[in-house]
């Protein structure tokens, strides 16, 4: 008997922890979200974005990108756009920022697949001058103390 407790036990915690994750909404990409990027293609540089997005999917924040490899500075200031989430959990990202405002303008595409808890997500992104790159990035809390990393 204790066998077969322990046997069906056993199954109905496999069969919870593999069981089928709740489908996405745009409901679950609401709130703070720190994202890293690295350009591969050319103008190789990496980022640093802290992000908001709001329900209906208005996007705004701030990002810092480090010299390219002609060791010219990279871009520092805010953003904007829109995002939005499929049921699998997939989702769009369109950001913009305008280095030189009123001159240039750059608007980046992200195709991005988050966790099955929506707490982070992997991806891809390219904009408009073909830089191509990789982006992950998680949910962060803008009321818990930050502290200065060592």
């Amino acid at each position: 008997m204790k066998k077969i407790l322990f046997i069906a036990t056993t199954l109905l915690v496999s069969s919870q922890a593999f069981s089928a994750s709740t489908p996405c909404t745009q409901a679950n990409l609401v709130g703070n979200y720190v994202m890293y990027q690295a350009a591969i293609n050319h103008h190789n540089h990496m980022g640093r974005c802290t992000i908001n997005i709001v329900t209906g999917g208005a996007l705004t924040g701030n990002c810092e990108f480090g010299n390219n490899a002609a060791n010219e500075p990279g871009y520092n200031g805010p953003v904007y756009g829109t995002a939005s989430m499929n049921t699998n959990c997939s989702a769009t990202a369109n950001i913009s920022f305008d280095p030189v405002p009123g001159i240039v303008h750059i608007d980046s595409y992200f195709d991005l697949q988050f966790t099955p808890n929506k707490e982070s997500f992997v991806g891809n992104f390219t904009n408009t001058f073909g830089v191509e790159g990789i982006t992950n990035g998680t949910r962060y809390s803008t009321v818990l103390p930050a502290t200065t990393a060592p």
